[in-house]
């Protein structure tokens, strides 16, 4: 062993290559750097799950089915770009290219999706979604990009559990980060609106959700020069089988995920934990709508309450596992907070400026879908192990149906609204409670 570098021989039919295995502790600097990574796409992710159907059926006025349509091509389009990025990353070197390529697509396309150009607006209905389609296809393409080229960096950087698991907290720590972030630009922008015809927004709040993508796809910029300036991957450390051999053995090994059982275990888990927690982003402000009666603001700061828990309680999910019976324990914890959160959705069916429990409701949110989605993902590290080298192609599996059937949700929750309000006036209260549970 060599400064936490050590060889391991695996043999084929034609040579025994010397394998080289990252087993040292990484530090801090490298820790931080890897949670920077993902920085920019939480950030679009906070925007995109928390405000693009409330933006698209009272600021567009697409109404709730063009809507929903709208949010399920772009978790279609993610999804079929999960797996083709994962198989084209697995194929090449440097990942951290494909990183660079994908966020700079989504710094492209991005702010466009919370643009109303007038020549758009007022033209007829399909015009404008078709502008809204290519916008959001291109920006998915490119988050969908980032997101596998970064996932598939974590088996390459240690093979230590504990430091996977560290690397997963720092990268879900630095999402909440960016969430927070996100819900203090909003509250800034929307608290000096006001409520208009009981409902929160409308037509004339247009440039406030501009604003925040253009604002925080800035910072979001900045953040990724800073990570792929500091990150250093140990990738070009490992000797390479010759090119053939290299793409039998990679078939080999993932035609073994793709058959093992366990692989469709990890991706239940992860597809459940990320699906509550999608939902729960989307419907929150809808269910907000539809329960406070003038505080515009509540828009940002329930989200944003939301996600200070999840950054508390993705730090001490370590203290969690091992305290509390491991990562199964930990995992029933967490879908406790997140049933506990739907009961008290049931029970805060009212117009009202109360908003206590409202905050309830986003607290207990928050630290459930924290901890199950800390989970899942260490689970998913820990099934890749030392088969680096498939790091993508599992993530892209393991991705792929939460991305669809996320897509699927939301369009089968709008196409089943009442078409007059006043039949269903708690309609997103009853999808938070039933529909999560």
């Amino acid at each position: 062993m060599e400064n936490g570098l050590k060889f391991n021989s695996r043999l084929t039919k034609e040579s025994t290559p010397l394998v080289l295995v990252n087993d040292r502790k990484l530090p801090f600097s490298q820790k931080l750097a890897y949670g920077l990574g993902h920085f920019y796409n939480d950030i679009c992710a906070a925007i995109w799950f928390t405000y693009a159907l409330i933006f698209l059926q009272l600021v567009a006025e697409m109404g709730p089915v063009n809507a929903g349509f709208l949010l399920f091509i772009g978790q279609a389009v993610d999804a079929i770009t999960t797996p083709v990025a994962g198989y084209l990353l697995d194929r090449t070197v440097n990942r951290k290219q494909w990183h660079l390529i994908g966020s700079l697509l989504v710094l492209v396309s991005f702010p466009l999706i919370f643009t109303t150009p007038g020549a758009v607006m007022g033209a007829t209905v399909w015009v404008q979604m078709v502008y809204f389609s290519l916008s959001i296809s291109v920006f998915q393409v490119g988050w969908a990009v980032v997101q596998i080229a970064h996932l598939s960096l974590l088996p390459e950087l240690t093979t230590l559990t504990e430091e996977r698991a560290q690397l997963t907290a720092h990268r879900y720590t630095a999402s909440m980060a960016a969430h927070i972030l996100v819900y203090f630009v909003a509250w800034a922008l929307l608290s000096s609106s006001h409520a208009m015809n009981m409902k929160l927004v409308g037509p004339s709040d247009s440039w406030r959700f501009l604003d925040l993508a253009i604002v925080t796809s800035v910072i979001g910029l900045v953040v990724t020069m800073v990570f792929h300036s500091t990150l250093k991957t140990t990738r070009g450390l490992f000797p390479r089988l010759p090119r053939k051999q290299e793409i039998l053995t990679l078939h080999a090994k993932s035609l073994k995920f793709f058959r093992s059982p366990h692989l469709y275990s990890v991706a239940i888990i992860y597809t459940s934990s990320r699906l509550f927690m999608t939902l729960s982003l989307v419907y929150i402000p809808l269910f907000i709508n539809e329960t406070v009666l003038s505080q515009v603001g509540t828009l940002a700061t329930v989200p944003l309450a939301s996600f200070l828990v999840s950054a508390f309680a993705a730090l001490i999910v370590k203290l969690c596992t091992d305290h509390c019976g491991g990562l199964r324990i930990t995992y029933l914890i967490g879908s406790a907070f997140c049933l506990l959160g739907c009961l008290l959705v049931h029970f805060s069916y009212s117009k009202t400026d109360d908003t206590s429990k409202v905050y309830g409701v986003a607290i207990l949110f928050g630290a459930g879908s924290s901890i199950t989605m800390v989970v899942s993902l260490c689970v998913t590290a820990n099934l890749i192990g030392l088969d680096t080298e498939c790091g993508a192609f599992v993530y892209s599996i393991v991705t792929f149906a939460d991305k669809l059937l996320n897509g699927l949700a939301v369009i089968i929750i709008e196409e089943m609204k009442c078409a007059n309000v006043a039949d269903c006036p708690y309609y997103y209260g009853g999808v938070l409670s039933y529909v999560n549970s």
